[in-house]
């Protein structure tokens, strides 16, 4: 008879150098911070039955994610995460990242919903597959390798240092920029269209301060809204337009503000 084999300790040797690797790096200063970032490893993160492969050298919302073990924005997700939940439900993540908020509500929202994420950052799009993958959503959330404009057509992304999640259509200082690409744009009205035969529609929009160009035409368009909006207003007072009059004018209100976004009910 074969000996049984022996118990590996290996995964929870793996989870005490994880934890104290964390504690050294929340224990730490900023420029501490800075140095020790680089050696920091990738991780599968689980939070709330959900499964997130991060990487917290080159992304703050993976590095937080990492760090604490949930999304950075848990008030603004949990408050969708309560519109979506159990209902067949129409969302659209504009600017999806790893994937922080659109996994989470593809996982809450019930029978026939469809997620839409918007990601054109190349590096990022993978990992947001990933996340999509590891979780068991490839049959309902779709990814748009794209940026969101008011015409077909091309535009610079630039990176913002080790940041990916802070990449912009808009010009980022030189100091802070870290090269950029070339990348699709598309207008969000190609998309809303899909949004019948859903109970709810939800959008969450998160582009570092382009909020107008992607948001804009929607709503000026006078055809199909959302039910929510969650719109990060950190950049309102740079905004070339008034956005916030043009949502609040539609028949939205404020029904929540935090972690530099805003809750529209309609």
């Amino acid at each position: 008879m074969n000996a049984l084999p022996h118990p590996t300790f290996e995964p929870v040797a793996e989870s005490l150098t994880l934890e104290a690797m964390r504690a050294a790096f929340r224990a730490a200063d900023r420029p501490l911070r800075q140095k020790l970032m680089a050696a920091l490893p990738p991780a599968v993160v689980e939070f709330a039955g959900i499964r997130m492969y991060v990487d917290p050298r080159d992304n703050y919302t993976d590095r937080m994610i990492w760090l604490y073990g949930q999304p950075p924005e848990m008030k603004s997700l949990t408050a969708l995460t309560e519109v979506v939940e159990g209902k067949n439900a129409f969302i659209l993540d504009i600017g999806a990242n790893c994937g922080a908020f659109a996994v989470p509500l593809a996982v809450a929202a019930g029978k026939g919903s469809r997620v839409i994420a918007f990601e054109p950052n190349p590096v990022m799009i993978g990992r947001l597959g990933h996340n999509v993958q590891l979780n068991g959503l490839g049959h309902m959330v779709r990814i748009e390798g794209c940026a969101l404009g008011a015409e077909r057509g091309e535009a610079m992304l630039n990176f913002h240092g080790n940041n990916f999640g802070q990449a912009s259509l808009l010009p980022v200082k030189r100091r802070s920029r870290s090269g950029g690409r070339l990348v699709p744009v598309r207008p969000l009205l190609d998309f809303v269209q899909e949004a019948a035969g859903h109970d709810v529609s939800v959008l969450k929009i998160d582009v570092e301060g382009a909020e107008p160009a992607a948001l804009g035409p929607l709503l000026a368009a006078g055809g199909w809204l959302p039910d929510v909006m969650l719109v990060e207003t950190d950049h309102a007072a740079d905004w070339d337009s008034d956005l916030l009059g043009m949502i609040e004018g539609l028949g939205f209100r404020a029904a929540m503000q935090a972690e530099q976004n805003t809750l529209f009910v309609r």
